[in-house]
């Protein structure tokens, strides 16, 4: 059964859905078996759409951790964030930390935490995977209780793996549908952003994920995929439906250039979805 309640993320994720999830999903399949999504970030579609089985997947350790964390005892989560305050010098103290040092509750807290009070709310690693943002300054309530509670009860039927998109879709059948939501391609300027791990996603990798959605395609799995409208982007899925939506992008230092628009691509036609 579908929850009968509203999620919001717990972390801020450079490219996040929040604010198109709902629009997003107006184009999803309305029957499906279950529902993948390799690339989950914030997981504000997983949230949004709060499907009967999903399995969700990333090559982040932390972020996944914090996931599962949440899961399994999301009060004692919300015990360690109580006992953090949001100033630079608690800051600078919890970046320094070694998360691998760190039981998984406050692991997870740590991490949203350092995600609520950085610059902008950016996740960033350098290539020794170790966070990287300075202090944002913001002087606003970092975690709601309530909402860790209902993040937690949304993630219990969820299979969470730590694995490449090819790994997490490894068996995926014709009845289930995929949302790919990857690190996009770059467009230039501040707000491209690819160091979600210690890995970067690179062009290769890009061409790999299309690759895939082609062999998807072939066994007739449904997919449907968010990228940056680039003529790189739109050579790669060249004979799929193409929808260009405007959006924004925070995290970009000039906000005359926060407003963008990016590609919905889908191996579907406009009969399979709810207008």
């Amino acid at each position: 059964m579908k929850f009968t309640f509203d999620a919001k993320p717990v972390l801020k994720w450079a490219g996040g859905k929040q604010s198109l999830a709902d629009r997003l999903i107006r184009f999803f399949p309305t029957d499906f078996s279950r529902y993948y999504e390799p690339f989950v970030g914030g997981g504000s579609v997983l949230l949004a759409l709060r499907p009967k089985q999903a399995v969700i997947g990333d090559l982040n350790d932390w972020l996944l951790d914090t996931y599962v964390a949440l899961r399994k005892d999301h009060l004692q989560v919300a015990r360690y964030l109580d006992a953090m305050v949001n100033t630079r010098e608690e800051f600078e103290r919890i970046r320094r930390v070694d998360p691998a040092s760190l039981d998984p509750f406050q692991r997870a807290a740590h991490l949203i935490y350092l995600n609520k009070t950085c610059f902008r709310g950016l996740f960033r690693v350098n290539r020794q995977g170790r966070f990287n943002v300075p202090y944002g300054a913001y002087d606003r309530r970092y975690h709601d209780p309530d909402n860790l509670a209902t993040v937690a009860a949304c993630l219990r039927g969820v299979e969470i793996r730590y694995a490449d998109f090819e790994l997490c879709l490894a068996d995926v059948l014709d009845e289930d549908f995929v949302y790919m939501d990857p690190p996009y391609h770059k467009q230039g300027g501040y707000s491209d952003f690819d160091r979600y791990t210690k890995w970067k996603f690179r062009e290769a990798d890009h061409v790999r994920l299309a690759a895939l959605c082609r062999d998807l395609d072939l066994r007739g799995v449904r997919w449907a995929l968010s990228n940056s409208d680039t003529p790189f982007v739109r050579e790669l899925f060249q004979g799929y439906t193409m929808h260009a939506i405007s959006t924004r992008r925070e995290i970009n230092l000039n906000s005359q250039e926060r407003d963008i628009s990016e590609l919905f691509i889908t191996n579907y036609g406009d009969d399979d979805h709810d207008e």
